[in-house]
């Protein structure tokens, strides 16, 4: 629990001057009272120890308001649901490796179609592929149908762009194109982008990391984060990595994590390794929590504020009932 403004705490210091100055107050009145008794008053008996029970929640109450005052905020786990998810696929020549069974590009493929069939219809999911170049296979859709036929097509070919697959992905999620001009030396020059109502929107990236371009993704990712678009970028290999047979040559390929990560950083996302067929499963669970369920600090100082006149009532009626009289 955090406080936006603590310097209210500082009237703490003032109830045990209210409970000394009361206690001393009511042994004054005691002693006023046994006075008085040979004058022809009659004894009610010692003090009773319920006759604390009025001044001690009246004390309470004062707490539980000065802790309002300071405005205590909560962190709870609160209902949320992107509006937009683009599943992008890594389609590579490395993604025909069999580290993971089939092959990574085929696990990843039924991890989605898994991930697809528990989204409620609400949800548009859009998919892209890439490889050296990036594609909009299906633009954000409710048709799930359609959607599972466009992962279904998706076969390994060519190199590895990370850039060309982030591009690719928040050009469906964006209103208006993106303009994007890397120069020689892999950096991007991008001007503002207008993603409408689908700042909210995820990307799930599939890939086993093997850029094999100079092309710096991360300033792409960074401007879907100004938007709220985070990435999630799913490791599918093993560290181990493998062989396999590209054109007649045998080329060894292993999942590059630190690429991913970055990606993860920059867009306030979260990776995710899958080096495991049984991985993917719970990894996909994993992200569908993220999409329904985040966290959000909210202001408390109400539910202060309520106990606070709730221990002030139990106070008054207390006084009334023992004392015949309020605090």
């Amino acid at each position: 629990m955090t406080f936006l403004w603590p310097a209210a705490f500082a009237g703490l210091l003032v109830l045990p001057v209210i409970a000394i100055a009361y206690w001393r107050w009511s042994l004054a009145r005691a002693n006023v009272a046994e006075a008085t008794l040979g004058n022809g008053y009659v004894s009610v008996g010692p003090r009773r120890w319920t006759q604390l029970i009025s001044p001690v929640f009246a004390l309470l109450a004062l707490t539980a308001l000065l802790v309002g005052a300071a405005r205590p905020q909560a962190t709870i786990d609160v209902p949320r649901l992107a509006s937009t998810v683009v599943l992008a696929f890594d389609t590579s020549q490395s993604m025909a490796a069999d580290d993971l069974e089939p092959s990574r590009l085929e696990a990843a493929k039924n991890a989605a179609l898994m991930f697809l069939e528990r989204q409620p219809d609400s949800v548009d999911v859009g998919v892209v592929s890439f490889g050296q170049a990036g594609a909009i296979t299906l633009s954000p859709s409710q048709e799930r149908d359609e959607v599972a036929a466009a992962i279904s097509r998706l076969q390994p070919a060519g190199a590895t762009n990370l850039s060309e697959g982030v591009f690719s992905a928040l050009s469906a999620i964006a209103e208006d194109p993106i303009i994007y001009r890397p120069d020689e030396f892999g950096n991007v020059d991008i001007p503002p982008v207008d993603f409408g109502s689908f700042g909210s929107a995820i990307i799930v990236l599939f890939s086993d990391g093997e850029d094999t371009t100079a092309t710096d993704p991360l300033p792409l990712a960074e401007l879907g984060a100004q938007a709220g678009i985070r990435i999630y970028p799913v490791g599918v290999g093993t560290l181990e990595g493998t062989t396999l047979d590209i054109d007649g040559f045998s080329v060894a390929s292993a999942l590059n994590e630190e690429s991913l990560i970055s990606l993860a950083e920059q867009s306030n996302g979260t990776y995710f390794l899958a080096d495991q067929q049984d991985d993917l499963a719970a990894v996909t669970e994993s992200i569908e929590r993220d999409l329904t369920i985040e966290e959000e600090r909210l202001e408390i100082s109400s539910l202060f504020a309520i106990a606070g006149v709730v221990l002030i009532a139990i106070a008054g009626f207390a006084a009334m009932t023992t004392q015949r009289r309020l605090p």
